[in-house]
């Protein structure tokens, strides 16, 4: 009896992890970093992520954020990318490179933080994989509303 009652505490406790991300495979992760005094602001990227959704005529992006990375509001956002084609993805990743280089070019030199787009993109078992076990004692994922 013990045995099946844990069974079925497992079982509910990974039902939120199997329904984490249902629509998105692949994700294009962004890290914002600090130096001393806070993280950049992510307007020039969320701007520009509104604006590329009505341009393109495509749905809302599915976007998390991971938060906890760190003592100044370091973070990470992971959009979702698996409602583009091959072009659209290109121009999307093209356009992040280019704001978040200028972006970096911008930034107060002995103040703020970095921007980072990652190379390569994040799958959904990694995302789950960060949900189930934090990289940090405080961080955690949850799904990002960039509409507000």
């Amino acid at each position: 009896m013990k045995k099946y009652l844990k069974n079925i505490i497992f079982a509910l406790a990974l039902i939120p992890v199997f329904a984490f991300s249902q629509t998105n495979k692949n994700y294009i992760p962004i890290s914002y970093t600090s130096i001393c005094c806070g993280t950049p602001t992510e307007k020039p990227v969320m701007d520009f992520i509104k604006n590329f959704e009505v341009k393109n005529n495509i749905k809302p992006f599915e976007i998390f954020i991971e938060v906890g990375l760190g003592k100044e509001g370091e973070h990470t956002f992971y959009i979702g990318t698996d409602n583009l084609d091959a072009k659209l993805l290109e121009s999307l990743s093209s356009s992040l490179t280019t704001i978040t280089a200028t972006q970096n070019k911008k930034r107060s030199k002995n103040r703020s933080g970095y921007v980072h787009l990652g190379n390569n993109l994040t799958s959904n078992a990694t995302l789950k994989g960060i949900k189930m076990t934090p990289r940090t004692g405080i961080s955690s994922i949850k799904i990002y509303d960039y509409k507000k």
